[in-house]
């Protein structure tokens, strides 16, 4: 697994906010009642959200859209099925399709009806499967 932090800086494209305090992440994890993996605690310190070619990512210190609490919460009041212990990391805006993590970093692709499939074992992972299909 390629450190996080290196896999973001290499996206084309890339956008991103102010990278958020320990502080703030302990806020947003409490009002989600979960906690976040390592990897994404990483990226949020260090970028808070990213945009990049053909990929946005939720994040913190950033407009409702994308913000993780907000989505995260917002997600669930639509769709029960969504874990409580996983918080929304992509919604790829096509037929409902969420991209979900949970604490051990794990990465699944969540649809409207339930279904719900591991598709990676970390965000770095995601992100770099995703940057070579661009």
């Amino acid at each position: 697994m390629e450190n996080i932090i290196s896999v973001i800086k290499k996206l084309e494209g890339l956008r991103h906010s102010k990278g958020v305090s320990e502080i703030e992440i302990k806020s947003a994890e409490e009002r989600l009642d979960l906690v976040f993996s390592a990897d994404y605690k990483m990226y949020l310190e260090n970028f808070g959200a990213i945009s990049a070619k053909g990929i946005e990512l939720t994040g913190l210190n950033v407009s409702s859209r994308i913000n993780v609490v907000d989505v995260t919460l917002n997600e669930r009041e639509l769709n029960p099925n969504i874990p409580s212990n996983m918080y929304v990391i992509e919604n790829i805006a096509i037929e409902g399709i969420l991209i979900l993590q949970n604490e051990k970093s794990e990465v699944f692709e969540a649809r409207e009806t339930g279904k719900m499939n591991k598709i990676h074992n970390n965000l770095s992972d995601y992100l770099s499967s995703y940057n070579s299909v661009i």
